[in-house]
């Protein structure tokens, strides 16, 4: 070992590593071993021991030498750049430690990668690193650095790490820049670590189509413990070209297979995910259960049924999950009942990563379980202070557990407790009843009213369902009755907002699938829906509303379009000039360019239409001269008027004027039309577009 000064380097590096591992275990879920305790192991002795206590760091703590003039800190990492994890979440450690000891007074020097012997490789097909500590630590897969804090050779750095105090200060440090990049929390401020990260999928395709080109998903990380104080996550695609991912949002950009790499920001816990970006035949829309509640009993076995939609999408693939696999064990969609209680399997696409659930209840055979429960009425009135009772229908009647659960949805209106209930204000409370085991579940609506005022009984819409396209808006006609109610403010709802916007009485249809429009009043004392069942119409025919237009060169128009069906989702349609230097078009809108014809030909999104329309294209007629019809008006004050204008020729193209008065507190003037304002005369000069031709009139205002 080197010894300079006085100093010797084994001495300072296992000081350094006592001091680290006490303020380091002052940090909440960290826990430090060493791995010299007396003896010296081998570096590959070195790694195994990270191994075996399954370390997520270890760290090589050093005093370089060198020449006199050599001095400063430096870190070296992996030079295997092909995982984040070990490539560049080391050198960000390096940088934050480096930039802590620079705060000392210590040279940063900065990280490094050395290589190793050119015939030896990872797996990844990069050179084995130099240094062994880093070499069999990335073997066993143990993110390693190894830290030189600065050289005993060099008598300026050696006043660093000549006294105890000292090289604690620079283990305290290496600490910080620890804490730093790990977001540690110290151990009495009650923080709770991440101490296990996973991914919500096991792996994911992303399927193109026509309809998405661009597929979109999202994945989300599962903490150990549940109530982790920093859920901050990073993420990384191992190839951005195929999946890119921000913030746990996947897109697919093209085929092909990207691996994500989750790291929690706290303990930097890591998760992975494949990706696939295919192109399948058959694309996988949705997928939904056949059930979403089954019954068994005990080692009694059943399967969880799933529809795909289309029934022939080309991948089929589920990843399954027990939440309770004590109670219910699942593989591959087939689950048997291990013991009475519940537990909600989990069924998960791998396109799309789509998800789906089933709750299944596990029975014992010798007990009658009840199958439903419904109340007597739908719903009751009270009056403020009444009180009542909900009555039940029990299915079987000689269910062995009948005990239900009762909440109020607003216990300041309506309070309620074994089925009784008392009304506390004006307003409406819908009543959850649940059974013992949560399995069944039913509502009743309540509400109180004031005795002394009007309710809207009905609100009346004028269809019950409705079929709308695809980004198909509408406004909703309604009414109510009583017209003379109290409570005549409503509130407009959608049942599935991805699905159908509503604002107000009005609503526009987003995509496919069905969804209601939900009237109410605000006090929710009545309501009323509309199913929207939302489809995708194909267009089968395009035409212009017109068959030619005729423009003068430079003049500008557009033309319209007749859809079949009106509805047809997919509008978008594709515009041509057959003489763009005669007529250019662009999205329907055209210019007149110079004297001639061109045809527009105009094509549906997907190339299955073609319609064309004629554009004819004039000289403009020269304006020859202008004279207003009278050459004098007569208006009281605030008396208004219009100057009537002689055009020579009468169909002359461009009929633009420009008008002025010469007196504008006397007469002001815009487009022809005056107004008197005060007693007196103005001259309004009249101007034709090209400022080539002008006349004027006089305007008297009398009183």
């Amino acid at each position: 070992m080197n010894n300079y000064y006085g100093i010797r380097e084994s001495e300072v590096n296992y000081k350094l590593a006592i001091y680290a591992k006490e303020e380091l275990e002052k940090y909440e879920g960290v826990k430090v071993y060493l791995t010299r305790y007396g003896d010296c192991p081998t570096i590959a002795q070195r790694a195994e021991i990270a191994k075996n206590y399954n370390a997520d760091l270890l760290i090589s703590m050093h005093i370089n030498s060198g020449g006199s003039d050599s001095r400063g800190a430096a870190i070296w990492v992996t030079q295997d750049n092909t995982k984040v994890e070990y490539y560049e979440k080391s050198k960000e450690l390096g940088d934050k430690i480096l930039s802590q000891i620079s705060y000392l007074g210590i040279q940063n020097n900065g990280v490094y990668t050395r290589s190793g012997k050119p015939n030896e490789w990872y797996p990844s097909g990069i050179v084995k690193d130099y240094y062994g500590i880093i070499r069999y630590a990335m073997d066993y897969n143990i993110r390693s650095i190894l830290l030189e804090h600065c050289f005993i050779s060099n008598n300026s750095d050696c006043q660093f790490i000549n006294a105890d105090e000292k090289i604690k200060r620079l283990a305290l440090a290496d600490v910080q820049g620890i804490v730093q990049a790990y977001q540690l929390e110290k151990k009495d401020k009650g923080t709770i670590p991440v101490k296990k990260m996973t991914i919500d999928k096991e792996e994911l395709e992303l399927e193109i189509s026509s309809e998405i080109p661009e597929p979109i998903a999202y994945i989300y990380p599962v903490f150990e413990p549940q109530n982790v104080t920093n859920t901050g996550v990073d993420y990384y695609s191992s190839n951005p070209e195929i999946v890119r991912v921000w913030g746990g949002k996947l897109r697919g950009l093209k085929e092909g297979k990207a691996t994500i790499t989750a790291i929690s920001r706290n303990n930097q816990r890591i998760a992975k995910i494949d990706v696939y970006v295919t192109k399948p035949e058959v694309p996988l829309k949705d997928i939904s259960v056949k059930e979403e509640r089954q019954n068994v009993y005990i080692n009694e076995t059943g399967d969880v049924i799933i529809n795909f939609n289309p029934t022939n999408a080309t991948d089929k693939i589920m990843y399954w999950k027990s939440s309770d696999p004590e109670t219910v064990r699942v593989y591959n969609g087939h689950f048997r009942g291990l013991k009475e209680g519940k537990a909600t399997i989990t069924g998960i696409s791998r396109a799309g990563g789509k998800i789906v659930t089933c709750d299944v209840y596990v029975r014992d055979p010798d007990k009658t379980y009840l199958e439903s429960i419904s109340t007597v009425k739908p719903s009751y009135t009270v009056g403020i202070n009444e009180k009542s009772k909900i009555e039940m229908n029990f299915n079987p009647t000689d269910a062995t557990n009948k005990i239900l659960y009762w909440e109020s949805s607003d216990p300041e209106t309506v309070r309620v407790y074994n089925g009784e209930f008392r009304g506390l204000k004006e307003g409406k409370a819908t009543i959850t009843i649940t059974s013992d085991d949560g399995g069944l579940k039913t509502t009743c609506d309540i509400y109180v009213k004031d005795p002394n005022k009007t309710y809207v009984e009905n609100i009346n819409l004028p269809f019950t369902e409705y079929e709308a396209g695809i980004d198909e808006a509408l406004d909703i006609d309604f009414s109510y009755d009583p017209i003379n109610s109290s409570n005549a403010e409503f509130v407009w709802e959608s049942s599935n907002p991805e699905i159908l916007r509503v604002w107000g009485p009005r609503f526009r249809a987003l995509k496919e699938g069905t969804a209601y429009v939900i009237a109410r009043t605000k006090d929710g004392m009545a309501e009323a829906k509309i199913k929207v069942n939302i489809k995708r119409y194909k267009l089968d025919g395009i035409s212009p509303k017109q068959e030619s237009y005729t423009v003068v060169v430079n003049e500008k128009g557009k033309i319209e379009m007749n859809f079949n069906p009106i509805k047809a989702t997919n509008k978008i349609l594709y515009w041509e000039s057959s003489d763009p230097e005669t007529v250019r078009v662009y999205n329907g809108e055209f210019r007149g360019l110079k004297e001639g014809k061109a045809t527009i030909t105009i094509t549906s999104d997907d190339g299955g239409l073609k319609t064309t329309c004629d554009i004819y294209v004039k000289k403009p007629i020269k304006l020859e001269s202008i004279s207003p019809k009278q050459e004098s008006y007569t208006v009281d004050i605030n008396e208004k008027s219009k100057i009537e204008m002689n055009f020579n020729p009468t169909d002359a193209t461009n009929k633009i004027l420009y008008w002025e008065s010469s007196d504008p507190e006397t007469v002001r003037v815009y487009n022809g039309e005056f107004r008197g304002l005060k007693e007196g005369k103005a001259t309004i000069t009249i101007t034709s577009d090209d400022g080539g031709l002008k006349t004027t009139c006089d305007i008297y205002v009398k009183d």
